[in-house]
């Protein structure tokens, strides 16, 4: 029908990663539990086997991005994990006293000012400023920093990330013109300009995440004006998997409990992948801005480690990628 959105294009994680390794700010987002980390750390190794060299930050608080990348816990200083690949927490004091050092070219007399508790208290009293501050760090190190190719930004939570990343344009709605509002124009057109800045959105591949994605993505492009590169339905089952004969004989139903649980298998992989491909062709899809998707395979042993991130690499067919 003539003036609706193009349908999604279904494009490997390989391609999607070659798009996504010539931005200097990748977003990945998605609701809780959905693997966006599991995405950001993938995303990490991907672009890093490129050449490219990558911050992957998150805002997360417990150590399971370290540990999909080989590294014990995570640090609010940049730690380096593989030869182009650092790892980073965000955290909003200490984001506060970096770009005070900026300005003040001392970071010396940043950490005496900022660090004072009389100060944190004031400062914790400025709306939005904690996540304006994790941001424009994320931002800072993918545009002037130079110490990075790529920052990928693992934020927080569906809505919280959008909150986070209309900050920008609340300042300049608000705030009366000044330094804080020339960083806020700069952050704000890079997070509209789609050859710097592009979202990853992560989903479930079940029915209302589904719907819920394509909400969000259309939120950012409604809100923050942020280009979506594409949505990444995660844990897809297998939808091949073989038909295993019952036996002629089972004295102890092992056999058959195996075979039953087998097929039960093959008939979920087909059912998420019907209920995906359909809902990449509805209008909900079209609408939530998002330029193409792809698919990322459940894992049956878990992603807890750097052996199972090159496991599900080697499964992509991806560079840097091992079997296990």
């Amino acid at each position: 029908m003539a003036g609706q959105p193009p349908a999604l294009e279904k494009r490997s994680a390989s391609a999607i990663f070659d798009d996504l390794s010539r931005r200097r700010l990748v977003v990945v987002s998605g609701k809780g539990g959905v693997g966006r980390t599991t995405l950001s750390a993938l995303l990490g190794l991907a672009l890093a086997a490129r050449g490219r060299r990558v911050l992957v930050a998150t805002t997360g608080h417990d150590d399971r991005l370290a540990w999909m990348l080989g590294a014990s816990a995570l640090s609010d200083a940049a730690q380096k994990v593989g030869p182009s690949l650092w790892v980073q927490r965000l955290v909003a004091q200490t984001c506060i006293r970096e770009y005070g050092g900026m300005v003040i070219h001392s970071q010396r007399v940043s950490s005496a000012v900022f660090d004072n508790s009389i100060v944190r208290r004031l400062m914790r009293a400025i709306p939005g400023l904690d996540h304006f501050s994790v941001l424009g760090k994320a931002w800072h190190e993918a545009t002037r920093g130079g110490d990075y190719d790529c920052v990928i930004f693992d934020g927080p939570a569906t809505g919280h990330l959008v909150y986070t990343l209309g900050v920008p344009q609340a300042i300049l709605e608000t705030v009366p013109s000044g330094p804080l509002t020339s960083e806020a124009r700069l952050m704000q057109a890079a997070l509209e300009d789609p050859e710097i800045t592009q979202a990853v959105l992560v989903g479930l591949p079940e029915a209302w995440p589904l719907t819920e994605l394509g909400e969000l993505g259309a939120l950012l492009r409604s809100k923050v004006r942020m280009h979506v590169a594409a949505l990444a339905v995660n844990g897809l089952w297998p939808s091949d998997a073989p038909t295993v004969p019952m036996p002629a004989t089972d004295a102890d139903g092992l056999a058959t409990a195996f075979s039953t649980h087998v097929g039960r298998i093959g008939e979920i992989g087909r059912t998420q992948a019907q209920e995906v491909d359909e809902w990449s062709r509805s209008e909900a899809a079209r609408g939530c801005g998002a330029q193409a998707w792809t698919t990322l395979p459940w894992r049956w042993r878990g992603l807890a480690n750097l052996e199972a991130m090159q496991g599900l690499l080697a499964a992509l067919g991806e560079p840097g990628g091992q079997a296990s």
